[in-house]
């Protein structure tokens, strides 16, 4: 029988595939064979590209394979436990979000058993990947948060502004002119700080302001309310004598009535 058509990792079992074919796969210490991993895809949120094997550390119950690129030489990583059942090798980085993943077979990983226990090392140029296998990842923006504690939040998010931090949504544009969603903070301050303190009491006194004003005149009352900004207009005026003595002003601690001019003598 002759085929004609050879399936696509079959076709690359004796090439360097997924490693680039100068790579050299050995360190002078520890080599991969030809066909120890059969296909390679790796999609690294923030990665800069040209990823490579940058070492691999194996112990008495698993091996890490640790995949990084010019800035970071552990960006990603991927870890096979021991013994050997799985063929496929999922690669997360720090924050344990997907970023790819190794192809094989437990045969063929058996490879690193040979090796020794410890951290086996390479460079750029003996372990780096095919740019087929490199998958380039969209600069989405924000994508997560990092907490205090190191973990990180994906996914939905709700944010929600408090103690005097308004948040509101805009529509602006990107650098190539295009709508896009944009989240405005504005930190106002919290008028009532001090009323949110464990003991109000000792360190805030409630405002009380004045809701009624009631004048009695000639036997008569009127009741004066604030309007709807919640304002009382108090002033003196001249409708009942065009030389009224009263005079009302303002000071820092509130209202003054005061009658100018002394008494009269008789």
């Amino acid at each position: 029988m002759q085929t004609f058509y050879p399936e696509l990792l079959p076709s690359l079992e004796n090439t360097n595939y997924p490693f680039i074919p100068a790579a050299s796969l050995s360190n002078n210490s520890v080599f991969f064979l030809q066909g120890t991993f059969l296909d390679a895809q790796i999609y690294a949120v923030g990665g800069v590209g040209n990823y490579y094997i940058s070492s691999v550390v194996i112990t008495s119950n698993h091996f890490k394979i640790n995949i990084g690129d010019s800035n970071n030489s552990t960006l990603i990583s991927g870890t096979v436990q021991l013994p050997i059942v799985e063929s496929i090798i999922e690669l997360t980085d720090s924050y344990g979000r997907p970023a790819g993943l190794l192809v094989s077979e437990p045969s063929r990983l058996a490879l690193f058993s040979t090796w020794g226990i410890g951290t086996h090392t390479f460079e750029a140029k003996q372990t780096t990947f095919a740019i087929t296998c490199q998958i380039p990842v969209p600069d989405a923006g924000v994508t997560g948060f990092v907490l205090p504690d190191g973990s990180l939040v994906t996914g939905n998010v709700w944010f929600v502004g408090e103690d005097g931090v308004v948040l509101r949504h805009e529509v602006g544009e990107d650098k190539y002119g295009n709508p896009t969603d944009l989240i405005r903070v504005d930190i106002v301050g919290d008028p009532l700080f001090l009323q949110r303190l464990c003991n109000p009491e000792s360190l805030f006194v409630p405002v009380n302001p004045v809701r009624t004003v009631r004048i009695v005149a000639d036997n008569q009352t009127f009741d004066c309310t604030p309007d709807e900004f919640g304002n009382i207009t108090i002033q003196m005026n001249d409708s009942l004598a065009a030389d009224a003595a009263l005079r009302v002003r303002t000071t820092d601690v509130g209202l003054v009535f005061s009658v100018e001019g002394s008494a009269t003598k008789e």
